[in-house]
């Protein structure tokens, strides 16, 4: 379908929240990462608005969703960001689909808010406390904030930027840049609280939310990509390989979609004792 979605503004918690639908069917929530804005998503709500009702939303602090003073961030209040959207469209629960940072909100919004969630999906969700190398994960992040903080954003989004593999391969389209400020924001704001913190898997596992993970193909071995094997073996849950970078979904949409779907009927079937 062609991308014409209706547009919303919700306001919770002191902040507008600017976001926008298309489609009929079960919800498909959309949630950003660290670059906040959710324009991503719009080549893969076009595609799957024949199907479901698609949803996605600036995250606060970030592009149209301003707040008077920004503030450092709580993943426990983008979980309640989360649940206005939702609510605002009139719906009791939803499919959850997270990328990077905005993985690790919809696993905090599953264990927050376990009875919303329909199906989850999380791609690439950087818990680095996850890891087997985590000292040393740690650490570089611990370094990349000391360069933010002593020579500036450009070095540190530089030096960062090393690990997005797959970014520049060949053939693939650039990704939807964030405004300017939103990168300043996740630095300031967002990158310092996201390097320690991880969701309670064992509690989502314990309360039976349908959950599935995904690692894209041209991430390779970054940090982001490996997590997913580690949330994997503590939830028990789906592993997929998908196509793309951290952002394919975007870029490489058709490809993608099949296996969006494909991870739907996986954790359907599951939750239906088929597999």
């Amino acid at each position: 379908m062609a991308f014409n979605p209706t547009r919303a503004i919700v306001q919770n918690e002191g902040c507008d929240l600017h976001y926008w639908y298309q489609g009929n069917g079960p919800l498909v929530t959309f949630i950003p990462g660290g670059n906040g804005h959710g324009r991503q998503f719009n080549p893969i709500i076009a595609a799957l608005s024949d199907r479901f009702t698609c949803v996605t939303f600036d995250r606060r602090q970030m592009s149209a969703s301003k707040v008077e003073v920004n503030k450092k961030l709580s993943p426990p209040q983008q979980a309640r960001d989360v649940r206005a959207v939702i609510q605002a469209l009139g719906f009791g629960k939803s499919i959850i689909f997270g990328s990077s940072s905005g993985g690790i909100f919809a696993l905090q919004f599953a264990h927050d808010f376990p009875n919303m969630v329909d199906h989850l999906i999380s791609h690439e969700a950087p818990t680095a406390t996850l890891l087997p190398d985590a000292s040393e994960v740690f650490e570089w992040m611990l370094h990349l904030m000391e360069v933010y903080e002593t020579q500036g954003l450009d070095q540190a989004a530089r030096e960062f930027r090393a690990e997005l593999i797959g970014y520049d391969d060949e053939g693939v389209p650039k990704t939807a840049p964030p405004e300017p400020e939103n990168p300043r924001n996740f630095w300031d704001n967002e990158f310092p609280i996201l390097i320690g913190f991880t969701p309670n898997l064992w509690r989502l596992k314990e309360n039976r939310v349908s959950i599935g993970v995904m690692r894209a193909v041209r991430c390779k071995e970054a940090f982001f990509a490996r997590t997913t094997v580690e949330q994997a073996k503590i939830l028990d849950c789906p592993h997929a390989v998908v196509p793309g970078h951290h952002q394919g979904f975007e870029v490489e949409t058709e490809a993608f979609v099949p296996y969006l779907l494909d991870m739907l009927d996986t954790l359907e079937k599951k939750r239906s004792g088929g597999v």
